[in-house]
């Protein structure tokens, strides 16, 4: 019981690390940085109509729900309501945790990675002013407000993220006409009464714009909100280039975003060369990360969000090439490469929509 020789015995004693002695890799930093195997690291899910056994990011996600006003069900988009979608609610939050803790204390970055946390707190933050749920029928303003509010009637379906598919919903002489029917059919058990609902469940009928607008709708204020950060505390999230090659010079690479020639801005004061709408850049003889996705945000957005963009952020008024990066915009990198996937068409479909667009 002699104080002194407890304080003794224990003065040299190790305490137990607060992180896991087990350091990361280089490769495996680079890999928990990676919006890419985050993506493919998703939970496998199936569509019942293509039959595409694919990792749950690029499926999009439907739920019933219930009016409310005349209590009918429609399908809703889920998880596209928030500023940045957090794909950790699909990933495992104990690893993703462990491994950032891990990088922290073997790269030395503690302040960097705690500062890029804090910022995707903001950015997700339900206190911020978020833009209300698009409504899934055509009603007065004060039935979408209470649609927000409606109930969840059954379990969740999943469709392959692609705009054609969701428009062959529509089409009568397309193979996945009506094809909205075969959801959650396999989520069928037991002794409920779902198949009666589905068999009475709407289906908006430009539920691929919607779903497209919503998308747009999440880059354009995650984007703005890191710009924003970016130009008004000094964040290096959104880093401007004058030309192609000073993207080699710059650190915390994730992807390049191109909005176009600036208004009033001459050819020789940004970058000549106009990339298609999802086109990678080589960096150089590096280990890893030598390959960079550009995304051309003047096709993805189109012109008049480019054209906000421009006016509310100092920093992207002026610019036409940007580099993305940094652990805090992971989720808006992920969703960018999701919104491509979903506009993506083969050549014949690009030519056709692009008339139909000029008529």
């Amino acid at each position: 019981m002699d104080p002194s020789f407890h304080e003794a015995r224990q003065r040299f004693t190790k305490p137990k690390p607060k992180h896991s002695g087990y350091k990361l890799t280089k490769f495996q930093r680079h890999l928990a940085r990676n919006p890419y195997a985050k993506a493919l690291a998703t939970p496998v899910r199936r569509c019942p109509i293509t039959g595409a056994n694919l990792p749950s990011f690029f499926l999009q996600r439907f739920v019933l729900v219930s009016h409310p006003e005349t209590g009918k069900p429609w399908f809703m988009p889920h998880g596209l309501d928030s500023k940045a979608p957090d794909t950790r609610d699909e990933a495992s939050e104990g690893d993703y945790a462990e491994l950032q803790s891990a990088e922290e204390q073997s790269s030395g970055t503690v302040d960097e990675t705690t500062q890029d946390a804090r910022t995707e707190q903001e950015l997700e933050s339900p206190t911020q002013d978020t833009p209300s749920r698009m409504e899934m029928s055509q009603e007065p303003a004060e039935s979408a407000v209470k649609a927000r509010k409606a109930t969840k009637t059954g379990p969740t379906g999943y469709v392959l993220s692609r705009q054609a598919l969701l428009q062959g919903f529509q089409e009568l002489n397309s193979v996945y006409f009506n094809g909205y029917k075969k959801l959650l059919r396999m989520s069928s058990s037991g002794g409920t009464n779902l198949g009666a609902v589905l068999g009475s469940a709407n289906w908006h009928s430009e539920m691929d714009a919607v779903v497209l607008e919503l998308m747009r709708r999440r880059v354009f204020d995650a984007l703005l909100f890191f710009a924003k950060k970016s130009g008004e505390e000094g964040r290096k999230y959104v880093v401007k280039c004058e030309r192609w090659n000073d993207v080699k010079a710059l650190k915390h690479r994730g992807c390049l975003l191109f909005l176009g020639l600036p208004e009033g801005a001459t050819p020789d004061s940004v970058p000549q060369y106009a990339p298609p709408r999802l086109s990678v850049m080589d960096v150089g003889p590096v280990k890893l990360g030598s390959k960079l996705a550009v995304h051309n945000l003047h096709v993805l957005l189109g012109e008049e969000r480019i054209a906000r963009l421009r006016q509310e952020s100092e920093l992207l008024r002026d610019g036409s090439l940007f580099l993305l990066g940094r652990q805090a915009t992971l989720n808006l990198q992920m969703l960018l490469w999701k919104l491509q996937g979903y506009m993506a068409w083969d050549q014949t479909q690009e030519t056709s929509s692009a008339d139909h667009e000029s008529n």
